[in-house]
């Protein structure tokens, strides 16, 4: 296929995030989109009861209209027809990447360009050390960061609520993680020369979606803000039951240690990006990006205190939602991730480790409390 022939995308997880991006992708750019279930009595369910249809309904916009689109090309990995996968996104949960991806590696090469769409961070180590070990069969690798909202419909499992749109931060995330700081000038080759970036910048979706295209320190800096803020609240929400609003103004030492402690560990692990506002300040042809004043405790602390516990006060994290629906958590990406590199440098991570035990309890007792009351 070449860039000149309408584009083939390949979605894994057709849950919010995913219904969202093919719906749109489909209402505002030249291309086909093949959902891949988890299996084929995941795909029949989707064939029989949602007619091959998914449906996203924009409740920001007047009278909260509906769009659905009709999906007919779906498969899963008992019936994949084999061919060569060009672009894949990525919108399952953190934990689920590996085995999802797993059917679909002999369709994978080089030559693919794969993007994830999630939360948390480590999940490109997996990748690496874990799933694409042949260095020279690695794909195009992309970061997405979403700030759309959306969720389920509690009627219909394959319509979703479009609360809010924000926007899509895209970047090439490199596959050796010493080299982490790019050019403006590759940021242009990639929307000129690659498919996938060229389809995300496209118009109108690209205008519709509110995709921003960027290198990838720009988006690392929104990222680790974005992680530490859920680090924060997620794992603290999901424990004590509660709504956001409910710990404001009580929770700021719990903020602070996790705060703390993830920054430490962050600064060795990127720390070619915690030294790029001092090695690449105002010079040509780099974004400039202030780091220092936005990744430290008292900002993220505060942060944490407005956005999430009073501006967002009647919200619940998602990581409460999965819990009272005795779901998977991703608390391995978020705090764990803390963790692991906490031991991997030698340091302390105790608030981090702490608040990991206490949510994978909490999903525990849930489960426990809800088998044995179906007995």
């Amino acid at each position: 296929m070449t860039l000149d022939d309408k584009p083939v995308v390949h979605i894994v997880g057709l849950g919010s995030i995913g219904a969202l991006l093919a719906v749109d992708l489909l209402r505002f750019a030249h291309c086909s989109v093949v959902p891949l279930f988890r299996s084929k009595k995941r795909l029949e369910q989707f064939q029989k009861e949602a007619k091959s249809t998914v449906g996203v309904r924009k409740l920001f916009l007047e009278n909260s209209p509906l769009f659905e689109q009709e999906l007919q090309l779906g498969s899963s990995p008992e019936t994949f027809n084999g061919t060569h996968i060009n672009n894949l996104v990525v919108t399952t949960k953190t934990y689920q990447t590996k085995d999802s991806l797993q059917p679909y590696l002999p369709y994978i090469d080089n030559n693919t360009n794969l993007i994830l769409i999630q939360n948390g961070l480590g999940v490109s180590d997996v990748l690496r050390n874990e799933v694409f070990t042949d260095i020279e069969k690695r794909p195009n690798l992309f970061q997405g960061v979403i700030a759309h909202g959306c969720f389920q419909d509690k009627d219909q499992i394959f319509r979703f609520n479009h609360t809010g749109a924000v926007d899509l931060k895209v970047a090439r995330l490199p596959w050796d993680p010493e080299q982490i700081v790019q050019s403006y000038d590759s940021l242009s080759a990639d929307v000129q020369e690659n498919q996938l970036a060229r389809l995300l910048t496209s118009q109108p979706f690209s205008k519709e979606f509110c995709v921003k295209f960027m290198t990838y320190q720009e988006l690392l800096l929104g990222q680790l803000y974005k992680f530490i803020i859920n680090a924060c609240m997620n794992g603290l929400a999901a424990t004590l039951d509660c709504e956001n609003g409910e710990i404001a103004g009580r929770a700021s030492g719990v903020f602070k240690l996790i705060s703390e402690e993830s920054l430490q560990v962050l600064k060795i692990e990127y720390e070619p990006f915690f030294n790029y506002e001092k090695r690449y300040s105002n010079m040509p042809n780099y974004p400039s990006l202030a780091i220092s004043s936005v990744l430290n405790t008292a900002k993220l602390v505060e942060d944490v205190e407005y956005i999430a516990c009073v501006l967002n006060a009647k919200s619940s994290c998602s990581m409460r939602q999965d819990i009272l629906y005795l779901r998977d958590i991703e608390i391995d990406y978020i705090n764990g991730y803390i963790v692991n590199l906490g031991e991997k440098y030698h340091i302390g991570t105790n608030a981090n480790k702490m608040l990991k035990e206490m949510v994978n309890l909490k999903l525990h007792i849930s489960r426990s409390r809800a088998a044995t009351k179906g007995k």
